[in-house]
């Protein structure tokens, strides 16, 4: 199976190496073409635009910000639904609206092609152990046929529905983890601002009730003194924001959800987009990152 792969940030990169590891022949694509190079001298081609990724694969994987990000990467004269052939797999790792991803889905299908949504959960280290949790949206066959290809970049991997529920559940996975963060935050500053040291708290925090993947994160942070993404403040925004469209679309209210998403907003506007989520800790602390 020729694999393709369009997208190469932080997480994409670390995929296609996985990719790469696993065995399988890829081309990959990116618009700063900078970032294929160490891909490339492991074996990877390079070609310029996502139509030639799908010309030259089986099977496509794409990584890419948000849903206008991945709308450039698939229309357009040099786009991959303009070289799209019968019989091919595309899968979709970004995080985009659960509806966007049905849109897409009967497009590929309506030329052939099975279309899966697969966003990815574990961060950068999960991405680069290739151990990542992958929730797929889209036919049973094709989940089977496109396991060996999801068991080179993930460790947990879920069929959880038909076309758009894979994004689905990835939005109630970040809402919670969103919520967590906010919550290990102020839990954290509390700590720390009655002078009680960081191990200590985290010695009891993460035996009990409160441990979590958001309050590890944190830890880590602080201790590293460390805020370069990870996961970015910006994308934590935009999913935040996701999972509010889609529950308002339910008429189901999320006022804890909403409460830590106007956190994270409030940080998002004093220009910290780009640097760790983590950094939502910073306006409870002395010292600011």
């Amino acid at each position: 199976m020729r694999i393709g792969f369009i997208g190469l940030g932080i997480m994409g990169r670390a995929m296609a190496d996985n990719i790469l590891r696993a065995g399988f022949e890829l081309v990959v694509t990116n618009r700063t073409p900078d970032r294929a190079r160490e891909l490339v001298q492991k074996g990877a081609r390079f070609v310029p635009t996502p139509a030639e990724v799908m010309h030259q694969a089986d099977l496509v994987g794409i990584c890419v910000t948000d849903g206008a990000a991945l709308r450039a990467v698939l229309t357009g004269p040099s786009g991959a639904l303009s070289a799209m052939r019968r019989g091919q797999w595309m899968v979709d790792h970004s995080t985009i609206a659960p509806d966007e991803a049905q849109h897409w889905g009967h497009r590929a299908r309506d030329q052939g092609v099975e279309f899966l949504d697969a966003p990815v959960t574990g961060g950068d280290q999960g991405a680069r152990a290739g151990t990542l949790t992958i929730m797929v949206g889209g036919s049973a066959n094709g989940f089977r046929a496109i396991g060996p290809y999801l068991q080179a970049i993930g460790r947990t991997i879920v069929h959880v529905g038909p076309s758009g529920q894979g994004q689905l559940v990835k939005l109630v996975n970040n809402l919670i983890g969103g919520a967590a963060m906010v919550a290990a935050s102020e839990g954290l500053a509390l700590g720390l601002r009655a002078g009680v040291p960081l191990p200590v708290l985290m010695q009891v925090l993460s035996a009990g009730s409160a441990d979590s993947v958001s309050l590890r994160l944190l830890a880590e942070r602080l201790t590293n003194d460390s805020w370069q993404p990870g996961f970015s403040l910006r994308n934590r925004c935009k999913d935040m924001a996701l999972a509010r469209d889609a529950a308002e679309a339910m008429h189901l209210p999320l006022p804890v959800g909403e409460a830590a998403t106007t956190v994270f907003l409030n940080r998002l506007a004093q220009g910290d987009g780009e640097m760790d989520q983590t950094v939502v800790i910073a306006p409870y602390l002395a010292h600011q990152p």
